[in-house]
């Protein structure tokens, strides 16, 4: 997610802040505070993308908690360094990292802890082609999350499985994951997680052949991302909702969307779909619908 120049901004006067901070701390605090204030700006330079300057506070970070012999401060800054690690591409590298985390974790009976670092070692096994040894780790993660009663994390993570059997065809048991996932998200408030699992959940009935049940999902998803102004997203939920209208032969409703999600794509210079859906539209025309 790109930032805004306000929310660039207001990080970057943080990290001058942090670094203020850092400079007294390293003369009146023990090994663990710097420690943690390393931490801090490690995370400050990864929301800025700057994942190098990142890597080497954590290292530094970890270097001073073991010597504090302090478990959970080597648990984050193991995590951050697996996560920075991700970053470039050296997912291997992440699940080591994030692997020992997780074990520190464990020892302290942080379950949040560990539940994280399990999902994230998840999606590094998933940027690898690894999907069985992903949906395990999502799994563990999730049972985790679910004795911590972190919502919001359980739901996404049952999007990810769902996702991930999405893409093995097995749209039946992604429906079941993405129907779980939507009943914890319709309790909440916010709109980005629902709308997706809207979007996915409409995807998985369409492909089921169940193209009744698909159109409400995909109805809603249209107007949470058109009220989110996600054009992108609005574009391929719309896209989605025209063929469901198509098959089920309602077809001004089809042609209704089509139009809506032509202009979508022009804006997003993705000429390809665009043309596609001139020809759609050129088909409706010839056929007087």
């Amino acid at each position: 997610m790109s930032l805004t120049d306000t929310e660039r901004t207001h990080i970057e006067a943080a990290l001058q802040k942090q670094r203020d901070a850092l400079a007294a701390l390293r003369f009146t605090g023990s090994p663990v505070e710097v420690g943690q204030g390393l931490i801090q700006l490690a995370e400050l330079h990864g929301l800025l993308e700057d994942h190098a300057a990142s890597r080497k506070h954590y290292e530094e970070a970890l270097g001073l908690f073991k010597t504090a012999h302090h478990k959970t401060g080597q648990a984050q800054a193991l995590y951050g360094l697996g996560v920075a690690r991700a970053q470039f591409d050296d997912h291997k590298g992440a699940i080591e990292r994030i692997a020992q985390a997780a074990a520190l974790y464990n020892e302290a009976k942080d379950k949040e802890g560990e539940a994280l670092c399990r999902a994230c070692i998840g999606e590094s096994l998933r940027a690898l082609g690894h999907t069985e040894g992903a949906e395990e780790k999502y799994q563990e993660a999730l049972i985790l999350f679910r004795q911590t009663r972190n919502t919001e994390r359980v739901a996404a993570l049952l999007m990810d499985i769902g996702d991930i059997r999405m893409e093995a065809g097995d749209y039946k048991r992604a429906r079941e994951r993405f129907l779980e996932a939507l009943t914890l998200l319709e309790k909440g408030h916010e709109p980005e997680p629902l709308a997706l699992c809207q979007l996915l959940l409409g995807e998985a009935e369409g492909l089921l052949g169940n193209h009744e049940g698909a159109r409400p999902h995909l109805l809603q998803a249209v107007e949470l991302y058109a009220q989110l102004h996600d054009h992108v997203f609005e574009a391929r939920a719309r896209w989605d909702l025209g063929i469901a209208c198509y098959q089920q032969k309602d077809l001004p409703a089809a042609k209704a969307q089509f139009e809506a999600v032509l202009p979508l794509y022009e804006e997003q210079g993705r000429a390809e779909e665009a043309e596609k859906v001139r020809k759609v539209l050129a088909h409706f025309t010839a056929s007087g619908a």
